[in-house]
């Protein structure tokens, strides 16, 4: 059953252990217990004998592709009585081969809230004499494995850049769930260059992510989510962290960045199948800075015109050093019960505010909306820290006739 911990949130490991679960059994089972007749799901709740969880989720800078979410859990096993150890046949969650195995499903819960869906990938037990032992049940989400599998020669059609990322999970190879998809409209178009053998699919998928300047990735929910191009977005922030308002969530730490990591005053586009790679460069960049490249190859577009403006689009929001917080944390402990639902379903693409105040200098305050680029929890009996990785936003509101100037940055076209 789920475990509430000393802040006031209940938590949950839920795991596919590869037979029905929660079956009623004459005997055993309780009257007035959870137990069904026919049972209702493969999942058991290994939530008494976790120690602790850790989850990562996300990408380090905007200019990279997100790599798979992983989730580590760290487990009693001694005081499961080797429920998990897979050399352990009088275990309940063995079936003849053991169901507790790779592949099978595992969930990690903040009440109702998903902070992580996924499959285990590796089940590692350490025995500590005399009779100690623990389990170690590392899982990823799926990227991962869309990363394990990898496409037959096939002609694309030109398509726009979201229906290509369907045309490739659609694939017989793939066969991703179509319930475990959230994908929105792109704005560039794939060309009709040919796939090969063997090409793997996350790194076609990520291609496509590139082509487009959007993102690709699995949100906490495991489903393959496919943003269009980031370049604004007309979005409010959902969350405020700092500050003095009543909702403000506490910062425990917070970083901030400026440097070269996301510097770029050249960028180069060269288009699969194209007879020339596309240039953007910004001299007056160059010359304060000299020259940071940033460069894709065989980026799958229908066009040099559109690796032109792909370019062009990563140059302006590139081209110059920000300053920029890039990581802020929090912990469940230092929240308060009021805010934890706004905490524990933030996600990556997700805007928020962010505020530090100062107590010597100018500013005093500095606020900043900003995206956030990656998720990670760690989970123990003490506390529950909460680190978010951020990326730069560009936040619009509607230009109104008659009371925005042209020139305005922060206006646009809704």
């Amino acid at each position: 059953m789920p475990k509430t911990l000393k802040w006031g949130q209940a938590y949950s490991v839920l795991l596919d252990v590869g037979a029905v679960a929660d079956a009623f059994i004459l005997d055993t089972s309780t009257l007035d217990g959870t137990d069904t007749l026919d049972g209702s799901t493969d999942f058991v709740d290994a939530t008494e004998y976790v120690l602790s969880v850790a989850v990562q989720r996300g990408r380090g800078s905007q200019t990279e592709q997100f790599s798979p979410g992983t989730c580590r859990i760290l487990a009693d096993d001694q005081a499961s009585g080797r429920l998990f150890d897979p050399a352990n046949t009088a275990s309940t969650w063995y079936q003849g081969n053991f169901d507790l195995a790779p592949r099978r499903a595992i969930k990690v819960l903040a009440g109702t809230a998903e902070l992580f869906v996924g499959a285990i990938t590796d089940l590692d037990i350490t025995y500590e004499q005399p009779n100690l032992s623990f389990a170690t049940i590392s899982a990823a989400d799926g990227l991962y494995e869309l990363s394990r599998t990898s496409l037959t020669a096939f002609d694309p059609v030109s398509q726009l850049t979201s229906a290509r990322v369907t045309a490739i999970l659609d694939r017989a190879e793939v066969a991703y769930s179509t319930a475990l998809r959230d994908i929105a409209t792109g704005v560039a178009t794939c060309g009709t260059v040919a796939y090969t053998d063997n090409t793997n699919t996350l790194s076609a998928l990520q291609s496509v992510a590139i082509a487009e300047d959007g993102r690709l990735l699995a949100n906490r929910k495991n489903q393959i989510v496919f943003d269009p191009r980031i370049s604004f977005t007309f979005s409010t922030a959902i969350a405020q962290f700092g500050g003095t308002a009543i909702n403000a969530i506490p910062i425990l730490a917070i970083g901030v960045a400026y440097g070269q990591e996301t510097l770029f005053n050249r960028v180069q586009i060269d288009v699969d199948g194209g007879t020339a790679a596309q240039v953007a460069p910004d001299s007056a960049s160059q010359t304060q800075y000299g020259v940071q490249t940033l460069s894709f190859s065989n980026v799958p577009l229908d066009s040099l015109a559109s690796g032109s403006a792909l370019a062009q689009n990563l140059l302006n929001k590139y081209k110059e050093p920000e300053i920029r917080f890039d990581e802020i944390s929090t912990s469940m402990y230092a929240c308060g019960s009021a805010l934890f639902a706004t905490v524990l379903t933030l996600d990556v693409g997700d805007v928020i505010s962010v505020t530090k105040t100062y107590t010597a200098g100018l500013p005093l305050t500095r606020t900043e909306n900003v995206f956030i680029e990656s998720v990670n929890h760690d989970i123990t009996p003490s506390d529950h820290r909460i680190r978010f990785g951020l990326g730069q936003a560009q936040l619009l509101t509607a230009f109104i006739l008659d009371t925005d100037t042209l020139d305005d940055v922060d206006v646009g076209l809704g």
